[in-house]
């Protein structure tokens, strides 16, 4: 008898369990659809990738244009261009282009995909020009205050601004600045001196912001140690200013 009754119960389990497969295999099915759906185009994804690369690579290394294109602030650090490392963001930037380019016209894709596309060749291109031999790096000053202008700032506009979160990271980022400085002297080596009252504006805007701008902004950090520490960092990039003077005016 138990026998029996044990035969009768295994067709049940058994319409059980294949209908709960059934049900799974339907609810994946529409999973797999919705996913499918909310996949972009192959061409979009890639356009994404290329644009998110290159956020990475101003973010690092010209946040000044990390500011002027509305790039949203990363937690990323500033690395200075030199002589050592110049050619080898030309090649990047090169190969990102290669990327684009491989997207084919902008008017084949959708027109807001097209724009950015657009959009990103000109950016792209505009920065090869400045970066490679000739270009704006290699002989404008007043280029280079902008983008230390800008990296000083940069831990400013992310993070929490509440403890000493962003004082800390100002202070790592101001014992950058000599050395970017000193490099931007290096690339620029043999090229004409900057116009002397264009040159001055600029080199006291950016000292009144190290000196009286950031240490505003420290205000809400309480530890007297962080802030003697940004406070050193904060008083030897505005001294490298004047070495940077001294380094490309003549007489000076």
């Amino acid at each position: 008898m138990t026998g029996a009754r044990s035969m009768r119960r295994a067709p049940a389990r058994a319409t059980i369990v294949l209908a709960a497969c059934a049900l799974g295999a339907l609810a994946a099915h529409a999973d797999t659809k919705r996913a499918t759906r909310d996949v972009p185009k192959p061409r979009d994804l890639s356009l994404a990738r290329i644009e998110s690369r290159y956020a990475t690579l101003v973010s690092r290394h010209r946040p000044d244009l990390a500011a002027r294109y509305g790039i949203p602030p990363r937690a990323m650090r500033f690395v200075p261009l030199d002589e050592a490392g110049i050619d080898e963001h030309v090649r990047e930037l090169r190969l990102l282009l290669q990327a684009a380019d491989s997207l084919g016209p902008a008017e084949a894709l959708p027109p807001e995909a097209g724009h950015r596309l657009d959009t990103l060749r000109t950016r792209v291109r505009s920065e090869i020009d400045e970066s490679a031999p000739g270009g704006a790096l290699r002989h404008d000053a007043l280029l280079w205050l902008d983008i230390v202008e800008a990296a000083v700032q940069a831990p400013f506009a992310s993070g929490s601004a509440a403890g000493c979160d962003r004082t800390r990271r100002a202070t790592a980022l101001l014992h950058l600045v000599p050395d970017a400085l000193r490099g931007a002297a290096v690339l620029m080596r043999g090229a004409p001196p900057p116009d002397p009252a264009s040159f001055e504006a600029r080199l006291a805007r950016l000292e009144s912001v190290l000196r009286r701008d950031l240490p505003a902004r420290t205000n809400a950090c309480k530890e007297g140690r962080r802030l003697g520490e940004f406070a050193e960092a904060d008083t030897l990039a505005a001294a490298s200013l004047m070495e940077f003077r001294r380094s490309l005016v003549p007489g000076e």
